[in-house]
């Protein structure tokens, strides 16, 4: 998603497509298309690992299943909220940096933010329903990645998963519609990246 529009912001591509759809309309579209690209390239490989490894992985997942169906169900929910989520915020990264290897250092702020959880995942497996996970799963861009380390742990208390889903979808419009306004001024400026300033004048704007 992030080389996709800053390969085609730097080639000048953009500017013909926004020529016949607007901001939203495109980066919805670039999420949706490339999000079911990449999750079927999901599906390919982990129907590859089962047919390579002579049908265990598919044992285990069933087991999985067995065991308890709910996380797991609940684990596929929160990959894909997440998945949608971070699609978005990627392609307006793409949008803003002035090329691809730009695009990727302001990518890199929110990708180390979702490895937070991993950073203290001793501390989560140890305590996965202790305040400071609680905090975790609160917010949107950590929730995806502690539920799923806290679901195969412990007895998650409902309140936890019911808020957690609420915050991820809540979280994905308000980023869709916040990204195609920076989207926006990002794509159509050249040799520079937005200011602070030209960012938060295009929400207001809005």
């Amino acid at each position: 998603m992030l080389r996709s529009v800053a390969d085609e912001k730097e080639t000048r591509v953009i500017e013909i497509v926004l020529s016949s759809v607007t901001p939203t309309e495109l980066l919805a579209g670039k999420v949706i298309g490339l999000g079911a690209l990449g999750l079927t390239q999901v599906g390919v490989w982990l129907a590859s690992s089962f047919l390579l490894s002579g049908g265990l992985g598919a044992i285990v997942a069933g087991a999985v299943l067995i065991l308890n169906p709910a996380n797991f169900l609940l684990a596929v929910v929160y990959f894909l909220l997440g998945y949608l989520l971070f699609s978005v915020i990627m392609a307006t990264a793409g949008a803003l940096g002035s090329n691809p290897r730009e695009s990727q250092q302001i990518a890199g702020i929110f990708s180390m933010t979702a490895s937070i959880p991993w950073f203290f995942a001793g501390f989560l497996f140890a305590n996965p329903n202790a305040p400071f996970a609680r905090a975790l799963s609160f917010f949107p861009l950590t929730a995806p990645t502690t539920m799923m380390l806290r679901l195969p742990l412990a007895d998650v208390p409902w309140i936890d998963i019911v808020i957690s889903l609420a915050v991820l979808l809540v979280s994905i419009p308000i980023m869709l519609w916040a990204g195609a306004r920076i989207f926006r001024v990002g794509l159509l400026m050249y040799g520079k990246r937005p200011s602070v300033k030209e960012i938060f004048g295009a929400l207001r704007k809005a």
